[in-house]
């Protein structure tokens, strides 16, 4: 049985890197959920927060064949309950000016804000937990159509004092 795997890669900030770690998991199977990449406080490393779905029995081996990658600097293994994660949502929702109202509701609700009112559309942003955007989703599609949607993806640092450099 195939469980969560999450985990936050500190690489050198250069061409190619990001083709060598997704070419990683793809050649052993399995998929990433989700991929978010960005520079970090030093311009020379980016961090990545990498979710995928692995045997338990091969956490240790994704992290030991990420190591061995020349531009992985270190990569620490996320558990859910020493990390501090969020995800970025923003979505467009159908709505007509009758429903609005409700529409405003539902996203106030849940601490999300308003980027844009067109005619026939509202978007709206909201971040937090993959399980907050994950229920928020799923309360809007029980009522209204969404136009479209794009998430960033989960982005994470463990928790407390300790940090990926030391």
């Amino acid at each position: 049985m195939q469980e969560r795997l999450e985990l936050s890669a500190l690489v050198k900030n250069h061409a190619g890197v990001l083709l060598r770690v997704c070419g990683l998991f793809a050649r052993r199977g399995f998929n990433i959920q989700s991929l978010n990449v960005s520079e970090t406080e030093t311009p020379e490393l980016s961090r990545m927060t990498i979710v995928s779905h692995v045997e338990p029995s091969q956490f240790r081996q994704v992290e030991q064949q990420l190591l061995k990658l020349e531009d992985v600097v270190s990569v620490v293994r996320l558990e859910e309950e020493k990390t501090v994660s969020s995800e970025l949502l923003l979505v467009k929702i159908r709505c007509v000016n009758k429903e609005r109202p409700s529409v405003l509701k539902t996203i106030t609700a849940y601490g999300a804000r308003v980027k844009d009112i067109g005619h026939l559309t509202l978007t709206a942003e909201l971040t937090g937990e993959s399980s907050i955007i994950d229920r928020f989703i799923a309360d809007i599609t029980s009522h209204y159509t969404i136009a479209e949607l794009s998430r960033s993806g989960m982005t994470a640092l463990e928790s407390g004092d300790k940090n990926i450099n030391e």
